[in-house]
């Protein structure tokens, strides 16, 4: 969540009012609102290795918080296969830059080239400024376009599939085959159909008499070499949900994600490993959060709202003004653990209690305003409530706080 940051605090608070709500009005389709959009972009990097954001302008009349809308374009929007040269600039998988290495615009589809409702234009690429374009992705030394994460492990997940499908063919044909009938040479069984003479050479055939050619669930197979019954011994699966298991860890360690997290399972993880890994997840997240998401993106999709705020003139062109992130907090098993430590670094000055609030997606400011109107409502009250949510009245323990006197005979101040 985006907060601006000016130092007046009447002026931080009329451009966030303005961006939460430009925020309902951000996307093209309207599908989504900023927040959602960013949901999108994080998983698209997962899932595709990268995603495009292109700035729409709009007029003034069309009725918007600020004249601005933000699409979102998918990796096959780029065109991957221009790479050329033109003159001093270079394109490299769709993206221009010029002679010192900067980007200076992006090759991009009108349409998706692979939809439905794709045109004959649609393969026909245009230039496109840089500066109308957010692109998110994890750079990898010299690379200039994203990598799905699950790319290191596209084999793996491949045989996985192949060893599943196998395994569950394997199910099928032992429950298609229940057992041989082996009826004896020369009776006649008008139920199933066979006649039989000695010397006969028939096939292997079903009750009804027809040869058989394929297994049916359940079925039996009628045979004239004797009077018995031959039952299907399946055999068991020993060690399949070991090998699942370990082919699923090998996979996660590719993915970069904790096994519980990609497979649901929790069936050998006790408290002190779960928060191991997740500690470790946690990390990496962060980095790819402050590291990528925010300053190739919302850095951008920012100084776009910024830009076409002062361009309708609900913000001044001379103002300047920053913008701090609070991505969303981790939640724990253990919230009270998480509070205390949270108040003691609170009371040792490691931390300030606005980034704790901020911690939580909220406004420092609107949570103390909100909390001022609420005690001031419980002070009006006729019983004269005092909650234990008061800390004004009542200690961390349930205890009442003794208000401050002072001392008229030495001028001191009594204990509190």
């Amino acid at each position: 969540m985006p907060r601006a940051k000016t130092g007046k605090p009447e002026t931080d608070k009329k451009i966030n009012d303005l961006f939460d709500e430009w925020s309902e009005q951000c996307h093209v389709d309207g599908a989504t609102n900023f927040y959602g959009l960013c949901y999108i972009l994080a998983r698209s990097m997962v899932t595709d290795g990268e995603q495009f954001v292109r700035r729409r302008r709009r007029r003034i009349e069309d009725g918007l918080a600020v004249p601005l809308q933000l699409q979102l374009l998918d990796s096959e929007f780029c065109d991957w296969g221009k790479t050329t040269v033109v003159g001093a600039a270079e394109i490299i998988g769709g993206i221009e830059y010029d002679v010192i290495g900067r980007r200076r615009g992006y090759w991009m589809f009108p349409r998706h080239p692979h939809g439905r409702t794709a045109k004959a234009e649609a393969v026909v690429s245009s230039f496109v400024p840089a500066d109308d374009i957010a692109h998110a992705f994890e750079p990898l030394a010299n690379q200039t376009r994203g990598v799905p994460w699950l790319a290191p492990v596209m084999t793996e997940l491949k045989d996985l599939r192949d060893y599943e499908l196998a395994e569950n063919i394997r199910k099928k044909v032992e429950a298609c085959h229940v057992g041989v009938v082996r009826p004896k040479l020369g009776d006649i069984d008008p139920n199933v159909g066979l006649t039989e003479t000695p010397g006969s050479n028939s096939a292997l055939r079903d009750i009804y008499g027809n040869p058989v050619d394929r297994m049916e669930p359940g079925m039996f197979a009628i045979a004239s070499d004797g009077a018995d019954i031959t039952f299907n011994n399946p055999a068991i699966s020993a060690g399949v949900e070991a090998y699942i298991r370990t082919r699923h860890r090998s996979i996660a360690a590719g993915a970069r994600q904790p096994y519980e997290l990609m497979t649901g399972d929790f069936s050998q993880a006790n408290f002190a490993s779960g928060q191991l890994g997740l500690l470790d997840y946690q990390r990496f997240i962060s980095s790819i959060q402050w590291h990528y998401l925010i300053p190739q993106v919302m850095h951008r999709m920012y100084g776009w709202f910024l830009q076409a705020g002062r361009e309708n003139g609900k913000i001044p062109l001379n103002l300047k003004v920053v913008v701090e992130w609070q991505p969303p907090e981790f939640e724990k098993i253990n919230r009270l653990d998480d509070a205390r430590a949270d108040l003691l670094e609170v009371r040792m000055g490691k931390r300030s209690m606005p980034e704790i609030i901020a911690k939580t997606g909220r406004d420092p400011a609107t949570v103390v305003a909100e909390n001022d109107d609420f005690f001031q409502m419980v002070d009006k009250t006729k019983s004269k409530l005092v909650l234990d949510a008061d800390p004004r009245k009542v200690s961390i323990n349930g205890q009442a706080q003794a208000a401050n006197q002072v001392d008229k005979g030495d001028g001191g101040a009594a204990g509190s």
